[in-house]
């Protein structure tokens, strides 16, 4: 007797793509953590180094500047948003190299492995913002939980942000190995021109209206405002980033378009 074919469930192009994301997530995940002992508690590691490196170093002089804050809460709220931004970005322009060997499979596209990685910043720095709120508040730090939709709304117009930098860095490393040192250097700035040492109300006026240029101070400054309530972010909104991140996204998104052969060829 003929052994019975095995059925192979046929599935629509929308769920093929979700199964292949989640798989390309969940690969990602290991990848990052994988060899780390500590797992995902790397994800609160890591900023609070940064903090505990920074907050030695300047920490006692910075703090007079926001009293309506602890300095300590201060700097992880920027500290995070500017990852949310430079981690798409960076994790974008290696993304196709990175799954290379996957792009054989029809099932898999290019922009899927730019989904998966991006998606991957955003639950990442989501747990951590989370986690670190609930801390701050067992400790006994006011944060107030009215304008919770701010605040996401600010985590997401600066993952989209960092997502449309990430697609666009990500096109012009197929064609410019150079990229990556490029981006390097370009952001290396950020961390003072971005309001996450010190608050903009402390700048000079001359100094306020440059930043304010600079889309991540309004996220940043709002973040905090929703957060902390008697904290100050006169002078920023979320229309400008919200605005600025729709134009960068749809600049990568079109550009991705057009290189969409060339990736998957690669």
């Amino acid at each position: 007797m003929p052994a019975a074919p095995i059925p192979i469930p046929k599935h629509s192009p929308w769920t093929t793509q979700r199964l292949v994301i989640g798989a390309l997530l969940k690969r990602e995940v290991s990848t990052r953590f994988g060899e780390y002992r500590l797992g995902f508690f790397w994800l609160l590691v890591q900023p609070l180094i940064g903090v505990l490196v920074i907050g030695v170093l300047i920490g006692s002089i910075a703090q007079r500047t926001v009293p309506e804050i602890p300095y300590a809460f201060f700097l992880l709220n920027g500290y995070l948003l500017m990852n949310l931004l430079t981690g798409p970005m960076n994790k974008g322009i290696n993304a196709i190299g990175a799954n290379q060997g996957l792009l054989v499979y029809p099932s898999v596209r290019p922009l899927d492995t730019f989904i998966a990685r991006f998606l991957f910043e955003l639950l990442s720095i989501m747990f951590s913002f989370s986690v670190f709120c609930i801390l701050g508040m067992f400790f006994g730090v006011f944060i107030s939980l009215a304008n919770l939709h701010i605040v996401l709304l600010c985590l997401v117009i600066t993952w989209c942000i960092g997502c449309g930098l990430g697609l666009i860095f990500g096109v012009a490393a197929a064609y410019f190995n150079e990229v990556d040192k490029f981006v390097m250097i370009l952001q290396r700035p950020l961390l003072f021109i971005s309001a996450v040492l010190f608050p903009v109300s402390a700048l000079p006026e001359s100094a306020q209206r440059l930043l304010l240029y600079n889309p991540l101070v309004h996220t940043i400054e709002q973040s905090r405002h929703a957060i902390f309530p008697f904290y100050s972010a006169a002078g920023t909104d979320l229309i400008y980033p919200g605005v600025f991140a729709i134009v960068v996204l749809s600049i990568g998104l079109t550009l991705f378009h057009g290189n969409r052969d060339f990736l998957s060829q690669r």
